[in-house]
């Protein structure tokens, strides 16, 4: 949908706001790369609770293109995991077995570390969350995502009736006028209801 608007407007927007469904990496390098700015929160997978040492315990060294752990021993890289696009760094067994620290590490023989293809980006929206243009956005965004809501499930437009598009934008129009209706009715009880209340 945006490349179409984009297509027909000859720009991409500057920001867009969306829920965590589409909070994933490859979305969010995608906006990226054409100049967007990502209002949405990271799609993670649910970790275990354990008490083992976090990713955060590890060093990377872009030289080698290698972790280290906290003891110094080194995690080579072996490529990308097609299934999940993480990048995979391991020890050996013998690194691992001969650490002293091992039952804090891991319950394997040795240590694995998954970091997602796209973690920059992952990482830049994490941060994102934290401003108050992230708090902007995503009020903008539950306004329009409650018209449609009440579209689908109050006023009855689950699923359009009618072909052809012209046909389907009158049938929107038609929805459309009934949401406005119902605002110009609570709107003006509003304000009656305001008069009345008024000491004289």
């Amino acid at each position: 949908m945006i490349t179409r608007s984009a297509e027909r407007w000859g720009r991409f927007p500057q920001s867009v706001a969306a829920d965590t469904t589409y909070g994933n990496g490859e979305l969010l390098a995608w906006f990226e790369e054409r100049g967007i700015t990502p209002y949405i929160r990271v799609k993670e997978s649910p970790a275990p609770k354990t008490n083992l040492y976090g990713i955060e315990k590890f060093t990377y060294d872009p030289g080698t293109n290698s972790y280290q752990c906290p003891e110094g021993k080194r995690l080579t890289y072996l490529g990308v995991n097609p299934r999940n696009r993480n990048h995979i760094y391991r020890a050996t067994r013998k690194r691992c077995r001969e650490c002293a620290h091992k039952s804090q590490c891991t319950t394997g023989h040795y240590r694995q570390i998954a970091i997602h293809v796209h973690e920059a980006a992952r990482q830049r929206a994490r941060e994102r969350t934290t401003v108050p243009a992230f708090a902007a956005a995503q009020r903008q965004r539950r306004k329009v995502e409650a018209l449609f809501a009440e579209l689908k499930n109050q006023i009855g437009l689950r699923r359009v009736r009618l072909r052809r598009m012209k046909h389907v934008r009158e049938q929107f129009f038609l929805a459309a006028t009934a949401q406005n209706l119902k605002r110009l009715a609570r709107f003006l009880r509003s304000r009656s209801l305001a008069s009345a209340t008024v000491p004289i």
